[in-house]
């Protein structure tokens, strides 16, 4: 791996679920990095899935369907599969949070967005959505979400139905981080969401964590790990996975050159 790559020989750990760590893990190793796999999420179907499949059946009654994460495009799909109304999801008009929902909608779907906000938050998909007073939204979430986007969404006169369309449970498996900090082979965390840092301090109780390098894709990430104990974190200036990478590696060329 050629010394001019900004994230040449760093070892990163990545906590995403297994099933969404590829991209993060190509962007890492184009950079010269190298990703350490360490799920601090998984992304679980629901055990009962009859109320979503209640809803999914009569889209018709919805004017948007509005997705904050590309898991819950993830877990829509699925079901719609299951069910047999893939077609249904494909007249619907979507709103996606962001790129990251955009291209899994792209993959699960392939179908684009009707609708993304200017800038990437749940929260400014809610202010953003183009509504007229009482237009019915389906907005399929984690068991683990806020309530801040439906709470939005309400206030601005939506007939919103919000739930639970997945589950958030804490990851399984990955290397041995724990001894890989105590010996120093770790150079970077990365987390997406606050929950895979509350997770991680689950899985990962040790204080030598804290003071990691801690790259967090939005401001809300930062804020868990804020108060989790982290005290070197990184934010982008947008939210993105690229942007994520390229703030890493600006991070470590400060570092490289200062005296």
């Amino acid at each position: 791996m050629s010394d001019h790559l900004p994230l040449s020989g760093k070892r990163i750990v990545v906590t995403r679920a297994r099933r969404q760590a590829p991209p993060l893990e190509t962007l890492i190793t184009e950079r010269g990095g190298i990703p350490v796999l360490y799920p601090c999420i998984e992304i679980a179907p629901l055990t009962n899935p009859a109320a979503l499949d209640t809803h999914l059946r009569n889209l018709d009654n919805f004017d948007w369907l509005a997705f904050t994460s590309g898991n819950a495009v993830w877990a829509i799909a699925e079901r719609a599969r299951a069910i047999g109304i893939e077609q249904d999801l494909s007249r619907a008009k979507i709103a996606a949070l962001g790129p990251a929902t955009s291209a899994e909608l792209r993959r699960q779907l392939s179908r684009n967005a009707d609708f993304t906000p200017a800038a990437y938050s749940a929260e400014n998909l809610a202010h953003q959505l183009p509504l007229s007073q009482g237009d019915r939204i389906l907005l399929p979430q984690s068991n683990l979400a806020d309530h801040k986007a439906a709470d939005i969404l309400r206030s601005r006169g939506a007939d919103l139905t919000a739930l639970v369309a997945y589950r958030t449970l804490v990851g399984r498996g990955g290397i041995d981080l724990p001894a890989q900090i105590a010996t120093g082979r770790i150079d970077a965390l990365t987390f997406a969401s606050p929950s895979a840092v509350r997770f991680f301090r689950q899985r990962c109780p040790q204080e030598d964590a804290l003071s990691l390098p801690t790259l967090c894709l939005a401001p809300s990430t930062a804020k868990a790990a804020a108060e989790q104990g982290f005290h070197e974190l990184i934010t982008p200036p947008t939210i993105s996975l690229p942007a994520m990478m390229s703030a890493l590696s600006d991070y470590f060329a400060e570092r490289a050159d200062a005296p």
